[in-house]
């Protein structure tokens, strides 16, 4: 049974399924998204790019609209010191133990989990460990990522085995190490058997091999694409740092609750290279549990008519079969050119790819800034010209590094890309093909490394699909270690040319040093950016009245969150009807409706046994009806309606227990209530 806790963020009821009191329901099996996100009525934010088709899209954002982002109510809310730079997306995750939890990983081996909504400056981690001592970058010899490296991917978390995944890197005693590890979501406690040592080995003939024997590399070698979680199994992805060798691509399996390696499969056994570092991008799965990937470099020592040696999968984008203890390739695309590129550093992986919904097709760029659109139940190979792709096309002008996003649109969607030394780019998908040329937003040139990005709807509805984007102000597209200070922007998803909000707009927004291919994680009405300024920063609506595009509070700082004040105490349960007043439409899509936090799963919607009981239902007519019925509105005197009265509503944030365990009561989420009361608690 799903058990969820009643959270308000700047106004929000987040009433999360994963931890209610007074309020549960069974969840129905069509509720269930996919295997990663199965609480129903909770948005969570799991792993790299929010999905397994590394879209980047949530689909499933109530709070944010393009006209409350475009409003001075939209801004900086807080920040979270963290001990070192955070290259991984934080992720999110609605209702642990009656909290909205976002997590970080930082380059200094820590792992952090925050209280989402809990908006006081000095407000501590729910908890936050450390994993032991990192590599300094001077023994790697690449200064791209430094002054150390820690915890470099994106985790993954599964809410049924209450669960994150993440791997480290360590040097102790003078050696040198990757570990898996796997921690509680709640208390942060380690998983038995964890950590791991991360140990592989293939036959082969290529670089560094010993009697026909390569063996993983735990200095050279570099995990930096997502977390996969398929069933139950982690995939891990390799590379290296700055292409120092000798290094190879590996795709390594571990069962995910005795964490004992199951799989391992080596992209250039017969050659070098070939690593798999996506520019982060998690490894994609679809459907039936193939996992794709996209491979970078490999020279040509071979002479023959196979690159880089027989058998090797350098520049390619690749299907894998999980076979029990060992992959299958099913099928693959090398382009035809990779002999003259590749040598170039001009090839696949520096983006990973999207498996686009509803379709059978994979999309992948390379460092030329040329996209391939491939079928993936048969990409072809290598053919001269690349005559058996979908679709190739100049998508950006030198490449998109750290992956593009993909928002669902109908029977197609959009596919944008923010490439480096380019413009932010938007390219209709009609279904089959991309549609060419791109709408551009010619203000918005950038250098390296381009700009990272995440999209947020409600579904398709109007007025809600942002396209977001954190990018840094360095205007060479030359490489370089660090972005230097960065940028969060909000654009109209479906008119990338309008741009909704920048946060070099107010001095009190700036974002700080950005970190490369890091996109912002957006959930629950707020959006998440990890720094290279060794801090969480948050941005969200101010207030209540945000909701409708209102202003912020007197005093412009964030409103209440459903914990204590700055000052420690609790919200003021008093709170009058002041607030604009909302429709029932409004006010059911924000705070009671199917899909939002606040609604339990099931087709009888949300329940109590207070004042005779009352249904939310599945629409917004039959739950106000329950609330007529269980005597909590009064259709003949509406202003007397107890929904509204302090104490007498089963609102917690109105002095009720629904949930018995909630936390403090908001005077902001008060405010909506009571005004809809007092203009007159209309079925509007």
């Amino acid at each position: 049974m799903l058990r969820s806790s009643l959270l308000v963020s700047a106004g929000l009821m987040a009433l999360g399924a994963a931890a209610l009191g007074a309020c549960s329901s069974e969840a129905p099996d069509d509720a269930i998204a996919n295997a990663e996100q199965s609480v129903a009525t909770n948005v969570h934010v799991l792993t790299s790019r929010n999905d397994l088709n590394r879209t980047g899209a949530n689909a499933r954002e109530k709070v944010l609209k393009k006209s409350n982002v475009a409003s001075p109510a939209f801004g900086k809310l807080f920040s979270r010191p963290v001990d070192g730079q955070v290259y991984a997306q934080p992720l999110y995750v609605g209702g642990v133990n009656g909290r909205n939890v976002v997590y970080v990983a930082t380059e200094h081996n820590s792992v952090y989990a925050f209280d989402a909504d809990d908006t006081r400056p000095n407000a501590r981690p729910i908890w936050s460990r450390n994993f032991g001592p990192p590599v300094p970058s001077s023994d790697t010899q690449c200064g791209l990522l430094g002054p150390e490296v820690g915890i470099t991917s994106t985790p993954v978390i599964d809410l049924q085995a209450k669960t994150i995944w993440f791997t480290s890197r360590n040097k102790e005693n003078g050696k040198f190490f990757h570990k898996l590890h796997a921690l509680d979501i709640a208390t942060g406690q380690p998983r038995p058997n964890s950590p791991v040592v991360i140990t592989a080995e293939a036959p082969g003939h290529g670089d560094a091999s010993v009697g026909g024997v390569i063996k993983l590399d735990p200095l050279r070698t570099m995990q930096r694409p997502g977390l996969l979680k398929v069933g139950d199994r982690i995939f891990l992805g390799f590379a290296s740092l700055c292409d120092i060798g000798p290094y190879h691509g590996w795709v390594l399996g571990y069962d995910a609750t005795t964490l004992a390696q199951t799989h391992v499969h080596i992209t250039t056994p017969n050659g070098g290279e070939g690593g798999i570092w996506n520019g982060g991008v998690g490894l994609a799965a679809d459907a039936n549990g193939d996992i794709y990937y996209t491979s970078a470099d490999v020279y040509d020592t071979s002479g023959q008519a196979q690159f880089n040696g027989a058998g090797n999968l350098g520049n390619s984008i690749v299907r894998l079969r999980d076979e029990g203890s060992t992959f299958s390739v099913v099928t693959k695309f090398t382009p035809f050119d990779t002999r003259i590129y590749s040598p170039q550093d001009r090839s696949l992986g520096n983006g990973g790819g999207i498996l686009i919904p509803g379709t059978n097709l994979f999309v992948a760029g390379d460092k030329r800034g040329v996209s391939f659109l491939v079928d993936r139940d048969d990409m072809g190979g290598q053919v001269d010209q690349d005559a058996q792709v979908v679709q190739k096309w100049q998508s950006t002008a030198r490449g998109m590094w750290g992956g593009g996003a993909y928002y669902k649109k109908g029977a197609g969607g959009l596919y944008y890309l923010w490439g480096i030394g380019d413009r932010l780019r938007a390219y209709k998908f009609n279904g089959q093909k991309f549609e060419l040329p791109a709408l551009v937003n010619t203000n918005t040139l950038t250098g390296y490394p381009g700009g990272a990005l995440s999209v947020s709807s409600d579904g398709e509805a109007a007025g809600t699909a942002i396209l977001w984007a954190v990018r840094g102000k360095r205007t060479s597209a030359g490489l370089a270690a660090s972005t230097g200070a960065g940028t969060l922007l909000a654009f109209d998803a479906d008119d990338v040319t309008r741009q909704l909000y920048s946060s070099d707009a107010s001095p009190a927004d700036v974002l700080g040093d950005a970190t490369k291919f890091a996109p912002p994680t957006v959930a629950g009405g707020k959006v998440f950016v990890g720094t290279s300024s060794n801090q969480l920063v948050v941005y969200g609506l101010k207030s209540a009245a945000s909701l409708d595009g209102g202003a912020p509070d007197a005093d412009g700082g964030p409103g209440p969150s459903g914990g204590p004040d700055a000052d420690g105490g609790a919200g003021d349960p008093s709170a009058d009807a002041s607030a604009p007043a909302p429709t029932w439409t409004e006010l059911y899509t924000q705070y009671f409706g199917p899909g939002t936090p606040g609604h339990c799963s099931g087709t009888g919607g949300c329940h109590t046994n207070l004042r005779g009981g009352f249904k939310c239902g599945t629409n917004k007519d039959e739950c106000f009806a329950g609330l007529v019925a269980a005597g909590l509105v009064d259709p003949l005197n509406p202003t007397a309606s107890s929904i509204g009265e302090v104490g007498a509503s089963p609102l917690v944030w109105l002095g009720g227990s629904m949930p018995i365990d909630a936390p403090a009561p908001n005077p902001a989420a008060a405010a909506a209530v009571k005004a809809w009361v007092a203009a007159g608690a209309r079925n509007d």
